[in-house]
């Protein structure tokens, strides 16, 4: 049986995930990630220095090198690598139990939605895109992998919406990816479960509405 536009985009973005091997990644390493991150998101990615990234995790500066050694560029594209690699195992444990492209786009939305209002690190994440896309802040091979991530996503976005008979789905897509990327400003990362669970079969429902508005 031929595979639906959706779970060829699944297999798709399984695939550039199964490239990534986290399992050799030390604990040292590990908690230099989440110290850059942890910082960029308290004081700004600007702020964060190998100086600063030495201090939280209580070791030199320059034993930094020993473990990331072309320095803070390897930091920022490792840390970027991580926060999306974690985003989809969670994404494609989400849909796993989807049947068809309806429950398909309402898994990815709820976790899509949930977790930009739980995880800072996802506000850090949209943030840093937009100013690479303005001032070029990131190494260009890193922005190459960043254009590939987000493709990925979104095609999986794209092909489900396709599924669901939607016309111009590349255009309500942006749309949607917009609106969910910007959740915080509707649900306070504060907001209790209950609360976010209502959040979130909100913007399930907006989102499936922009997939029918006559732009």
């Amino acid at each position: 049986m031929t595979a639906s536009s959706h779970e060829s985009a699944l297999a798709a973005f399984r695939t550039q995930l199964e490239e990534w091997n986290w399992a050799d990644q030390t604990a040292a390493r590990k908690n230099i990630l989440v110290a850059f991150l942890e910082l960029a998101i308290a004081n700004g990615f600007n702020s964060v220095s190998m100086r600063t990234i030495a201090n939280a995790v209580h070791i030199k500066p320059p034993s930094l090198y020993s473990h990331f050694p072309a320095g803070r560029d390897e930091i920022v594209a490792e840390s970027l690598r991580w926060h999306f690699h974690r985003f989809g195992v969670a994404l494609l444990e989400a849909v796993a139990p989807a049947q068809g492209a309806d429950e398909f786009w309402d898994a990815m939305v709820r976790l899509h939605f949930t977790r930009q209002v739980r995880l800072p690190e996802s506000n850090l994440w949209d943030l840093l895109v937009a100013m690479d896309r303005v001032a070029g802040i990131l190494p260009k091979e890193v922005r190459t992998e960043v254009d590939s991530w987000i493709e990925l996503h979104e095609n999986m976005y794209v092909a489900c919406a396709k599924d669901l008979g939607v016309a111009e789905a590349e255009e309500r897509v942006r749309v949607v990816i917009t609106l969910l990327e910007g959740a915080t400003r509707w649900a306070s990362p504060e907001c209790d479960d209950e609360e976010l669970s209502r959040l979130t079969d909100q913007a399930i429902v907006i989102t499936r509405a922009l997939l029918k508005v006559d732009f």
